[in-house]
């Protein structure tokens, strides 16, 4: 590449509006202050992902700095809040109270949320999964989009049972049943509600839950364990499965784009692979494979190549590690067969980390697709195409039906 082509990429890439398949906002103006530790408390550097809190002084500080010096989560934590907060120099010991300090002054600025997301991130469209709320959107943003989580529909097979988020379908859409066809009933006309009222999408992230593996269910061994009161495990993951599939049907009647989380969660369930018979047995659902499937990041590739119902959507990777979302996106674009099905989400909670991701996500696209270019493998003008496709054109085209090639 020539300097003028590099630079004509790089501002290319940072210049791009984006779509965010995959967000979950979460609102701190209850809080009484908001600090440092209040966003790394709902980033992925609090405690559930790093084993590790920052404390309040500067010996449980430094530790927490000194022990994730090398984390991803913290490295863009750390760019991206410089940046937003006007900061000389990064999250340090010794200037964490400053930080503190132009936080909780400039988050009560009127519209500076927003401009976060518009201005920094430029985010031109998200996908909101309010997994406390499902299918409900922050009143903030007018160019958030929600998807609908399902989890719940698999764990209310009774009254007090819930899935991981804590929530039972029964008490948040007031119904109770135990005949297994009145109950997917319910399920099916309160999936149609939420679409008619703006769903763009549903959400899985049952690899929180359970394996990702749904075998094909007798609906007479679910309607049993619907008239338990205290089913087994193994009862539950009947009843599971039975009514993921019928949520894949309800999807596929629909045209329901299906996003799926993969990878992580719960690690020894959650191989991509496990969800390739689903995929084969519903051709006419697009299923968005979320994460990379991180660390299986070759069996989305895989999957890629021989489904094209398969989108491979990156959301989360570049935070986790740029160096296996790097790798993942050079291997996709070789292996897709359709340019028209990779897609890219932040996944955070507030606009910081958001922020943050997309700074990952640029990385990404800079550094694969000057890399492809100085191979010989494609042109200028066949990056810069790609950027804006990622970036924003295939998710759009997918979740606000825009037209043009999925």
């Amino acid at each position: 590449m020539t300097e003028n082509e590099r630079k004509r990429l790089r501002d290319a890439v940072y210049a791009q509006p984006l779509f965010s398949s995959h967000e979950h906002y979460y609102d701190l103006s209850g809080e009484p202050h908001i600090d440092v530790n209040t966003l790394i408390s709902n980033s992925y550097l609090d405690e559930e992902w790093t084993f590790l809190e920052p404390g309040t002084n500067k010996s449980s500080r430094w530790i927490f700095l000194s022990s994730l010096r090398s984390k991803s989560y913290l490295h863009w934590f750390r760019r991206s809040i410089k940046i937003l907060y006007s900061a000389q120099n990064p999250l340090s010991v010794d200037n964490w109270d400053m930080y503190d300090q132009r936080i909780s002054e400039m988050r009560n600025s009127r519209g500076f949320l927003r401009d976060v997301y518009t201005k920094h991130c430029l985010y031109e469209g998200v996908v909101q999964d309010t997994y406390w709320d499902p299918g409900n959107l922050p009143r903030e943003f007018d160019f958030f989009h929600a998807t609908f989580r399902i989890n719940s529909f698999l764990y209310s097979y009774s009254k007090s049972s819930e899935d991981h988020n804590g929530n039972n379908a029964r008490r948040l859409y007031g119904f109770d049943t135990d005949d297994i066809d009145a109950y997917v009933h319910h399920m099916e006309r309160i999936i149609e509600e939420k679409m008619k009222n703006g769903c763009v999408a549903i959400k899985s992230a049952l690899a929180y839950d359970r394996p990702i593996a749904f075998e094909g269910v007798e609906k007479s061994r679910a309607a049993k364990v619907l008239k338990k009161d205290k089913p087994d495990e193994g009862e539950i993951r009947i009843f599971g499965d039975y009514i993921f599939h019928q949520i894949c049907r309800i999807a596929q009647e629909r045209d329901i784009p299906f996003q799926i989380h993969t990878g992580l969660g719960l690690l020894w369930g959650s191989n991509p692979m496990n969800f390739e018979p689903v995929i084969r047995a519903y051709p006419g659902i697009s299923f968005v494979l979320f994460h990379g499937g991180y660390p299986w990041c070759n069996a989305i590739g895989g999957l890629l190549h021989n489904y094209p119902n398969v989108h491979a959507d990156m959301v989360w990777l570049p935070l986790i590690s740029p160096t296996a979302a790097i790798n993942a996106l050079h291997e996709w674009l070789e292996v897709s067969n359709s340019i028209y099905r990779l897609e890219w989400g932040s996944d955070c909670k507030t606009p910081e980390e958001s922020f943050g991701a997309t700074l990952a996500f640029r990385n990404v696209l800079v550094t694969v697709l000057s890399q492809k270019i100085e191979a010989g493998y494609m042109d200028l003008e066949t990056a810069l195409q790609i950027i804006s496709l990622i970036g924003l054109e295939n998710a759009k085209n997918l979740y606000l039906k825009k037209g043009g090639e999925v």
